[in-house]
């Protein structure tokens, strides 16, 4: 009858598993050498003498940086002192000589920036002197303000004219005026001053009672009275404890305006 011929038989290994087929070696090594050692040397060795390090002849130290250099840079970000300006001009100096004449230091770049920063602070310096100088009153060569400038109250004289502080601008203490020539708008003046008594510091409460009693006993012979309205006062300054201890001993006697005069409120020849 009919039907399907019988299967072939395999020729293999029955439960194959990566086993090996009949009749040869096993995979990898058909009648030879092992991988990587046909007739020569382990992989990785190659035939000749073992091979040796050195390093390049004449392989320069490495370099190290100038303290100069370093010392100018760090004085030239200081600035604003003349000793630090002076210091990293010389030092910056100093280490881009020594730079040039030995090839084992570092540093020309932090020199170069120590002198420029020396440079911009010295610029900056002499700007702010310029603006200082041009804020700084004038006397005549009799002591009278002839220029608008900016001075510190221990710097008042009697019959100098000037802004008095507002109240708020007083609440802290006052250290700098504007004074102004006399024949300008301004609304304050000193018309005398005094030393104040005591060997130590006196205290607020004592400093204001003899500002009180000076500067009352002193209008007389320097104030000129006709020129003196209703809404004027007297007004005066003294020494706080920390310019006390800085040597400041004077009192000074003002007459304030509310509004803005244009002269002197005091007699010919004050008396002082």
């Amino acid at each position: 009858g009919g039907g399907m011929p019988p299967a072939p038989q395999q020729s293999e290994a029955p439960g194959y598993a990566g086993g090996t087929f009949p009749g040869q070696a096993p995979f990898g090594t058909p009648g030879q050498a092992p991988v990587g050692t046909r007739g020569q040397a382990p992989f990785g060795t190659i035939p000749g003498p073992a091979p040796s390090w050195t390093p390049f002849p004449g392989q320069p130290a490495p370099r190290r940086a100038s303290g100069f250099a370093i010392a100018s840079f760090i004085l030239g970000l200081a600035g604003l002192f003349i000793i630090t300006l002076v210091l990293s001009v010389i030092f910056g100096i100093i280490a881009l000589a020594r730079i040039r004449r030995n090839p084992q230091l570092r540093g020309t770049g932090l020199a170069i920036t120590g002198l420029i920063l020396s440079g911009l602070w010295v610029v900056l310096i002499v700007v702010g002197i310029v603006i200082g100088s041009g804020n700084s009153p004038q006397r005549s060569s009799t002591g009278q303000i002839t220029k608008k400038g900016t001075t510190s109250v221990f710097s008042l004289l009697s019959g100098d004219c000037f802004r008095n502080p507002t109240a708020a601008e007083a609440a802290g203490g006052v250290l700098n005026v504007t004074v102004i020539p006399c024949t300008q708008p301004h609304n304050a003046q000193v018309y005398a001053e005094f030393p104040a008594t005591g060997t130590s510091y006196p205290g607020v409460a004592a400093l204001r009672q003899q500002a009180k009693q000076g500067c009352r006993s002193r209008i007389a012979g320097n104030i000129n009275r006709s020129l003196v309205t209703n809404s004027m006062t007297i007004q005066f300054l003294y020494p706080e404890a920390g310019s006390w201890s800085g040597g400041e001993r004077t009192i000074r006697c003002l007459i304030a305006s509310p509004t803005d005069v244009t002269t002197s409120l005091l007699v010919a020849n004050p008396a002082g």
